[in-house]
Parts: C-alpha cells; sequence; structure tokens
C-alpha cells in the first residue's frame, strides 16, 4: 500500500512570474503508484515520473515532477498530490500544500493583499459599485507613517504612497490608518529594499 505522499519545494515563497518546482514522492507502493497533481480546481500534467526500487527489494518510491510559472493570484492557492494505486480500492491518498508567491515591488506602497504585493491600496477603498463588506465606507483620509520615525510620512485623501526614488534606507514598517465616519482601521506593511 502506498504511503501519503510528500510534497517538495514549497517551502520558501517562489518569486512572481518565476518557475515553481515541485516533486511528490510516496514510497511502499507494489506495482508502482500513478502520482497526479491538482493547482487550485484544475489538473496540472506532470513533467516527468521515476520509479525507484525500495530497500526491501518488493516495493517501489514514485517521484513525480511539476513545473509552472506562477502569478501573483497563485499565493495561498492549494497544490495537491494525490496517489491513485488499486490496493486503495477507490480510496484516494493526498497531500495539499499552500504556494507562498513573493510579488514583484513596483514603486507604489500601500494594502497587501499578497505577500509583497504593492499593485493594491491602503484598506477602506471601495469599488465603483460601491462599499464592500468588511471595508471602511467612505474613508476620509489615509495616514502613512514609519515606524520609529516621529513625523508622519503622508496624510492626504490619498491611498497610496508613492517612492520617487527607492532606497535601502526606505526599508522599514510602513503604517497606514484609514478614516472613515464609522472610524479606523490600520494596516502594517513591511518593505525590505534589497539591491542597489
Amino acid at each position: 500500500i502506498p504511503q501519503k505522499p510528500q510534497i517538495f519545494g514549497h517551502e520558501q515563497p517562489i518569486d512572481e512570474e518565476k518557475v515553481a518546482r515541485l516533486i511528490c514522492r510516496s514510497s511502499g507502493s507494489k506495482p508502482a503508484a500513478q502520482l497526479r497533481w491538482r493547482k487550485g480546481n484544475r489538473d496540472i500534467k506532470d513533467s516527468g515520473t521515476e520509479v525507484v526500487e525500495d530497500p526491501n527489494g518488493k516495493t517501489f518510491t514514485v517521484t513525480s515532477r511539476v513545473e509552472f510559472r506562477v502569478t501573483k493570484e497563485d499565493n495561498e492557492v492549494e497544490v495537491t498530490c494525490t496517489v491513485d494505486h488499486e490496493s486503495l480500492q477507490n480510496a484516494e491518498r493526498s497531500t495539499t500544500q499552500k504556494l507562498q508567491v513573493h510579488c514583484t515591488w513596483g514603486g507604489r506602497l500601500g494594502w497587501a493583499g499578497c505577500s509583497g504585493d504593492t499593485t493594491h491600496s491602503c484598506p477602506g477603498e471601495q469599488d465603483k459599485e460601491g462599499p464592500r463588506p468588511g471595508f471602511v465606507p467612505s474613508p476620509q483620509e489615509f495616514l502613512w507613517e514609519k515606524e520609529g520615525s516621529d513625523a508622519p510620512l503622508q496624510l492626504s485623501s490619498d491611498s497610496v504612497l508613492i517612492f520617487p526614488f527607492l532606497n535601502k534606507s526606505d526599508s522599514g514598517t510602513y503604517v497606514c490608518t484609514a478614516t472613515s465616519s464609522m472610524g479606523s482601521v490600520v494596516a502594517k506593511y513591511n518593505l525590505d529594499v534589497s539591491g542597489e
């Protein structure tokens, strides 16, 4: 009977637009089990399967690899590896892991929906159709502060903080407070500027 599969390669966040390379492995099957992949609610094709005889000489370890380019929409998406084998009698053994996607920095600091995603704005912004559940209605002002600095960076009706020139010294924790007639919502964002 095949062991519950294990997924490797998801341990660190994957940069947006880079290729994710994941491995799924299950041992103890005879004959060799079949492994299949899903990302979210869609099946994905593997890029190769390897079958190796276990040390006992009786069963097999099956390793499947999958590669795909990630986008920011893949953040928190579940990837599942499932073992198919005649001994499981229509029951399935599977393992699920969540992808962590590190999104690219775009020079705008705002509400982070994806780890590192800076294309959204501070909480409290509305859709054109009207307020969304859980969002502060009609914020009048957005206050941007940097932890460790005395003076506020920006207080305005604009929810986005823009850096014309980004330096390593800009690294730190930024706090945005969105205020409306119903109160305030606070969001924190950790900015790590690397490179030149």
